[in-house]
């Protein structure tokens, strides 16, 4: 059976939708908590590795001392040509894992439903071509990384170049939410830590992002089904 290893770093960000496609595929999903001091293991390579989003920035490795071992590990299943996505904390991780600056955007947290733009080079990407030119999605991130050297662009946004990149033919950097589901959004705006960063945006948007929930979160369904079948391949047994 497939193994795909979730790095997780809050328990309230881990797969979303993405779960239940990794099952759909005849996979199963190992979580690895780092923030209870959870660290994989470098026996044995998953088939999979998805890094899932967190409060931390990528440089507070004084104050979460395992975010220097993570990147060791992400950057050991990438040379070893595990097939990995990073979603917004992940997607910075990765993208230091490949010697790419990671910092606060000085244009200000990028935080509710908003449109990414598709660069060229997505029409040929395994992900980026099922996505239209230009997508709603879900933001919440503050900080963002420079290109990795090697790596694809594939989206951008208005405050955000880089939102999206391929590096390599199996690793990919996504900073928006394409995992959100209702669900999801669910426990997110519950959980205090999100709704006190989203209202100090703007006090209505907590409101805001539940209420446009359902015209968006549809639509990202296949968007989340491209990711995961381009990390797993067909189900097994197909």
């Amino acid at each position: 059976m497939k193994r795909v290893i979730a790095l997780r770093h809050v328990p309230w960000e881990d797969l979303g939708a993405f779960e239940r496609h990794i099952v759909r595929l005849g996979a199963e999903v190992e979580y690895v908590d780092l923030f209870a001091g959870s660290m994989p293991s470098a026996v044995g390579e998953p088939s999979a590795l998805f890094v899932m989003g967190g409060p931390m920035g990528v440089y507070e490795g004084d104050r979460y001392p395992f975010l220097r071992r993570e990147v060791e590990f992400i950057r050991s299943c990438l040379e070893s040509g595990v097939p990995t996505v990073g979603v917004c904390l992940g997607s910075q991780l990765l993208a230091a894992a490949l010697g790419a600056g990671v910092y606060p955007n000085p244009r200000g947290k990028e935080i509710g439903w908003g449109e990414i733009t598709t660069m060229p080079e997505a029409a040929s990407d395994p992900i980026f071509s099922r996505f239209a030119p230009t997508e709603t999605v879900l933001h919440w991130h503050g900080d963002i990384f420079d290109l990795p050297p090697g790596a694809i662009p594939l989206a951008s946004s208005a405050v955000t170049p880089c939102q999206a990149f391929r590096w390599g033919s199996s690793a990919w950097g996504i900073l928006f939410h394409v995992e959100a589901d209702d669900g999801l959004l669910s426990r997110w705006l519950s959980e205090p830590q999100m709704i006190a960063e989203a209202s100090a945006q703007d006090p209505n948007l907590p409101e805001a992002i539940a209420r446009e929930a359902p015209r968006h979160v549809p639509r990202l369904e296949s968007l989340q089904a491209a990711v995961v079948d381009a990390l797993l391949g067909p189900a097994e047994g197909g």
